[in-house]
């Protein structure tokens, strides 16, 4: 599928840019400058408000992702069930500082809410959910993708 066919199923009407978005995120796993400018061009918009949008919602990506993605919820009620403590042992086991880009094969995210309160603290690894995690069972589920 191309950035194309993608924005052809849709009319070019302001209420249809998030779709388009997150159906181009799915495909390509990001949403990059060539791919952003298009969209752009599509809805007659100019390139930061594209940005704006994409960059606002935490599973759009705006940039090719590494091959080993973590992300831990930071809502109130994870925060409140130990997701810092996940975070840290994740930092900790791996060598990384969340929100790094440093390394090329692997990134830790804090996100905002999925809405999943009651099933948290939850943590996403290449789009993999797991919940009520631990630092323990982060530790099992990270040795899976090591």
């Amino acid at each position: 599928m191309t950035v194309e066919k993608i924005l052809l199923e849709f009319d070019a009407e302001l209420k249809n840019l998030l779709p388009v978005l997150k159906k181009i995120n799915a495909e390509f796993g990001y949403v990059g400058e060539e791919e952003a400018q298009k969209v752009a061009d599509y809805f007659s918009l100019p390139l930061s408000k594209v940005y704006e949008t994409a960059s606002f919602y935490d599973l759009i990506n705006t940039k090719r992702q590494p091959p080993l993605m973590i992300q831990v919820c930071s809502g109130a009620n994870c925060a409140v069930k130990s997701a810092y403590k996940i975070i840290s042992e994740i930092e900790n086991q791996l060598h990384i500082k969340a929100g790094d880009d440093f390394n090329p094969n692997v990134k830790l995210e804090i996100i905002s809410c999925l809405g999943q309160c009651g099933r948290g603290p939850i943590m996403i690894i290449n789009k993999k959910i797991f919940t009520q995690v631990t630092p323990s069972s982060a530790r099992e589920f990270l040795h899976n993708y090591m």
